[in-house]
């Protein structure tokens, strides 16, 4: 055993939050950023547990806890100045049809669309017995049973599981219409039912990470609802209070999902899935020790699992988290991992690309966060456009905790249903008129209002 001494830890924490500190100087409205998401989940996932100390972090010495600190920060100043200096806009498309969704009969359109595709799909999924949709959503259940679970691999019906991220892409746009206050009550009704369900739904498998953009948008909906004096005191007491409250129900399914019931005591479980910290250790000790590394290996899994395994039969598995658990030794007899454990955003890179891989994917990773950040200044108009980034805001925050592009999978088919509405409305009613719609873009961070503009063709 090695006692060790959190205080590189407590400076670090001080510096992440004077990072924090220096984008909500000329507004606390900025904490609504993908920067701030991102400095939040580092604080979250990897802060403190180092600030915990807990047992499993005194196999380590302190100079590979020191170590693994570095390699946070490194990661950190990587993102940030990334993200400062990038000036790619990969959104623009999106940005170009988010106001159409102010009409409260395009929101009814999007959703229903991505209800039909999702339940559509899940229905043959579960050969067309709708009882499995409400199956044990009154309890948290045992983990992996009943009918709405995929196996580990992929196969023609895991397309058809799959599916369901249209569910998740009609999500922020029921959310959108159930508070939306021009719409019928028949609309605003059907859509919380709806919403009540996925929350219901998502609680009952013991799933977390799903759970949070549901909340995020209802959180984002009641910000826009209220005025100016509660917005700022949800934001500088509402925000805190809520990564409190996430960590002890995180806790609370940990405990419960395992004997299928629902735990109220947080204190049953050491393990809640934010200790992502002892997970960078481990992967940095292992590939000190004979792992190999992956060199992008994992990152191309994740582009290719769409793909089903019927059609590429050789489809790599190098999935981070099976190969964690490989290292870990947590495997049967025939050498199949019996989990999967995340490594973590810094982890995997670190699996990949040694520290050269806390440069280059935060780097990469700053580049895509500031091109969503310009997505603010529109977000910040309307309530449906404000939910759409907010969804974007919890995968990213999300992704702390593991890279699985599956996460974005509903933002994704949230794009793909906003397009084809946006292409069917301009054909139905003829061919365009030259126009130029104006979008104000100003710099994330440091902006002063009114930003500067992007004028776009159409």
């Amino acid at each position: 055993m090695h006692p060790l001494s959190n205080i590189f830890a407590i400076g670090l924490a001080g510096v992440i939050l004077a990072f924090l500190a220096f984008d909500l100087r000329r507004g606390v409205i900025r904490v609504l950023s993908g920067r701030s998401a991102v400095l939040v989940a580092v604080m979250y996932w990897y802060l403190l547990e180092a600030l915990r100390l807990p047992k499993d972090l005194e196999i380590y010495t302190q100079s590979e806890y020191n170590f693994g600190l570095l390699c946070v920060f490194v990661s950190v100043v990587a993102f940030l100045v990334a993200y400062h200096q990038s000036h790619l806009e990969l959104f623009n498309a999106i940005a170009r049809r988010l106001p159409i969704l102010d009409d409260s009969g395009v929101l009814l359109q999007l959703v229903l669309a991505g209800m039909t595709i999702g339940l559509g799909s899940l229905l043959i999924y579960v050969d067309f017995s709708p009882s499995a949709f409400f199956e044990g959503i009154t309890g948290l259940s045992a983990r992996w049973t009943g009918a709405l679970v995929r196996g580990r691999y992929g196969s023609w019906r895991t397309v058809l599981y799959e599916m369901q991220m249209f569910l998740e892409a009609s999500l922020p746009l029921a959310v959108a219409l159930a508070f939306k206050k021009d719409a019928p009550i028949g609309r605003r009704v059907f859509s919380s039912l709806f919403v009540v369900w996925m929350i219901l739904r998502q609680f009952s498998t013991g799933a977390r990470t799903p759970l949070v953009p549901i909340v995020l948008c209802i959180c984002a909906a009641i910000f826009w609802r209220s005025g100016a004096r509660v917005r700022r005191l949800l934001i500088v007491v509402g925000i805190p209070v809520g990564l409190v409250a996430g960590y002890f129900v995180a806790a609370m399914i940990v405990a419960g999902r395992n004997e299928g019931k629902l735990e109220l005591d947080a204190t049953k479980t050491e393990y809640v899935g934010t200790e992502m910290f002892r997970e960078l250790l481990f992967v940095i000790h292992a590939e000190d020790h004979g792992m190999e590394p992956q060199y992008g290996l994992t990152y191309f899994t994740q582009l290719v699992n769409p793909i089903p395994r019927a059609i590429w039969p050789g489809k790599p598995v190098a999935d981070a988290g099976l190969i964690l658990a490989r290292a870990y030794g947590a495997v049967y007899k025939s050498g199949e991992p019996t989990m999967t454990i995340a490594p973590g955003f810094l982890g995997e890179a670190y699996m990949n690309f040694w520290f050269l891989g806390l440069i280059i994917v935060p780097a990469v990773a700053g580049v895509v966060v500031r091109a969503w950040d310009r997505l603010l200044p529109i977000a910040l108009r309307s309530l449906p456009s404000l939910l759409v980034y907010a969804t974007g805001l919890a995968r990213i925050y999300a992704s702390g905790r593991s890279v699985n592009f599956a996460t974005f999978y509903g933002l994704f088919a949230l794009f793909a249903l906003l397009i084809v509405l946006d292409k069917v409305r301009r054909s139905s009613s003829g061919p365009p008129r030259r126009q130029t719609v104006v979008l104000r873009r100003g710099p994330t961070i440091g902006a002063t209002f009114p930003p500067p503009v992007t004028r776009y063709k159409v």
